[in-house]
């Protein structure tokens, strides 16, 4: 129902206070402002005609309103919902000036910038209501009638006992949303952080922990919400009680700012990580309930700070005494130019093949360290392709011919003719063989290197077997370190078997070596996946296999 006569009917005062307490109750009643407002527009078209109606919200920076169009058969409009205009020129700007209704009465006098659009768009008179919360003005309500001279004091008192409210609702729903929105941002953030981040109470339970921790430690977020102290109980044993201590600072109030600490943890399938934990006191009304935080896993930073550091000691290791006789060299030279003694001359001879020895003994050994570390670091990815193995082994074997015919070491081949492809980098089982078979010759001094495939359910096993001069028991156990010597005046840095290992354990096999003993001749053997299917021998049974890890 809509009045078409100017002013308020008397006989309608009870409806209005109707219409009031209607209205009232509307505007709590949602937290959607547009909700709110369709419904309340439709309550006072039945107290108060008009044919535009819009409310209009100030800005964070008072400089531009926004504006939500509300109105009766009103279908033509050149303000749209949602845009940002500027004040200036507004009757808005005038309402928030003076705080106080505006009437105007023609907009064909253009008293406002926006009169000549509605009066084009055939809005003849207005008025605007300031919408007041806290003392300040935060927008207006504002009616259009296509009737010049159409709204009055009356219109001004009426809606006065409705303002108050609906700017008050309109603060709520503003409040609410910038909770909401950032309750979201904040979920979003928790959701897909990779971090932990958490909130532990005194009690020892989480009330929040974000999905990261699943990843991290391999415990789901309902592992932790259910079970009491779970979160130290997860560290690793050497460093729980550490934990717990400085934990228990921040929970005493002995620790105000923020802390951080590293520690071990154990994650669900047995291996370690390693976590940097930064914590917060939580406060509840001012009194420590918990600690918040987030955990970071830094176990590949660890790991590279040890390579970092492994290298740098292996480094100094392996190169000082190669230095040291590079120095000695130089300084007997230097003696025997400078003295023109006959016997430091004689011997002054020796200096260039001294230098070009233990400069090649650097340069080697500065690139097995190298290749070693970037085996360790990752550095180095497989270059996967399907290789024979029997292919591998008939090759290097022809290049070490003449090297092993020199010591009178026969080499012997027992290569198996079905043996299938594996899965592998070619180039680092070359280097495998290649170092395998060289040790054998070294260590041989006459006799028989004997070079074999076997065929075994998932994996094909080669071996190394020389008849040289074998390794004791202790011996066996070392031989794959880095660095190992059973002579540490030997040649070589003895990393060329520590390479062997890593290379093999990339590839998810198994190395090595056997031996009855002193002069007994060694075996070293390792095996690789077999990935693809076989037949087996004397059947028609096929075995589908598949590379481990």
């Amino acid at each position: 129902m809509s009045i078409t006569l100017p002013g308020f009917i008397d006989s309608m005062l009870i409806n209005k206070k109707e219409i009031i307490l209607k209205i009232n109750n509307i505007i709590f009643s949602s937290l959607d402002i547009r909700d709110v407002y369709e419904t309340m527009s439709k309550e006072l078209l039945k107290v108060i005609d008009f044919d535009r109606l819009t409310v209009t919200l100030i800005t964070e920076n008072n400089n531009l309103y926004e504006t939500f169009v509300l109105s009766k058969d009103y279908e033509h409009t050149a303000l749209q919902e949602g845009v940002l205009y500027p004040m200036e020129g507004s009757l808005m700007k005038r309402v928030v000036q003076f705080r106080e209704p505006v009437i105007v009465e023609d907009t064909s006098l253009d008293r406002f910038q926006t009169d000549k659009v509605l009066y084009a768009e055939g809005i003849r008179s207005r008025l605007g209501y300031p919408l007041s919360y806290k003392g300040r003005v935060t927008g207006s309500v504002n009616f259009g009638s296509k009737r010049k001279d159409y709204y009055t004091k009356k219109h001004i008192s009426f809606f006065s006992m409705i303002a108050p409210q609906l700017a008050m609702a309109i603060e709520n729903t503003r409040l609410f949303n910038k909770t909401r929105e950032a309750e979201k941002k904040y979920r979003s953030i928790i959701e897909n952080s990779p971090d932990i981040i958490f909130e532990y109470t005194k009690d020892g339970t989480f009330p929040l922990i974000s999905p990261s921790v699943e990843r991290i430690t391999g415990y789901s977020v309902e592992y932790f919400y259910t079970h009491k102290n779970c979160g130290t109980s997860l560290c690793y044993p050497d460093d729980r009680e550490r934990v717990q201590n400085e934990i228990l600072c921040v929970l005493d109030g002995h620790i105000d700012s923020l802390m951080d600490l590293e520690c071990r943890v154990i994650h669900k399938q047995g291996h370690v990580k390693w976590l940097s934990i930064e914590v917060l006191p939580l406060r509840e009304e001012g009194k420590i309930i918990g600690i918040e935080g987030f955990c970071r896993d830094i176990t590949e930073r660890k790991r590279l700070d040890e390579l970092k550091n492994n290298l740098i000691r292996d480094v100094t290791h392996e190169l000082k005494t190669p230095t040291a006789k590079i120095e000695m060299a130089i300084d007997m030279f230097e003696r025997a130019l400078s003295s023109g003694n006959k016997s430091l001359l004689e011997k002054g001879s020796q200096i260039p093949e001294l230098l070009r020895n233990n400069l090649y003994r650097l340069k080697n050994a500065t690139k097995n360290i190298l290749d070693i570390s970037r085996l360790e670091s990752g550095m180095e990815p497989l270059k996967l392709t399907d290789i024979s193995i029997n292919d591998i082994i008939k090759h290097i074997a022809g290049e070490k011919k003449e090297s092993a015919g020199k010591k009178k070491i026969a080499l012997i081949e027992q290569l198996p003719p079905d043996v299938p492809p594996i899965k592998a980098d070619s180039d680092k089982i070359k280097h495998l063989v290649n170092h395998l078979i060289d040790n054998a010759i070294k260590f041989t001094d006459e006799g028989k290197i004997t070079l074999a495939v076997k065929i075994l359910p998932q994996a094909v096993e080669i071996a190394v077997e020389d008849t040289g001069r074998g390794l004791d028991k202790d011996t066996q156990e070392c031989v794959f370190e880095k660095f190992y010597k059973e002579n540490p005046s030997a040649e070589g840095a003895g990393i060329g078997l520590a390479i062997c290992k890593h290379i093999v354990q990339m590839h998810k096999g198994k190395i090595w070596v056997e031996s009855e003993g002193r002069g007994k001749g060694s075996r070293f053997k390792f095996t690789l996946p077999i990935v693809g299917e076989r037949k087996e021998q004397g059947t028609n049974q096929v075995i589908r296999l598949k590379a481990e890890g």
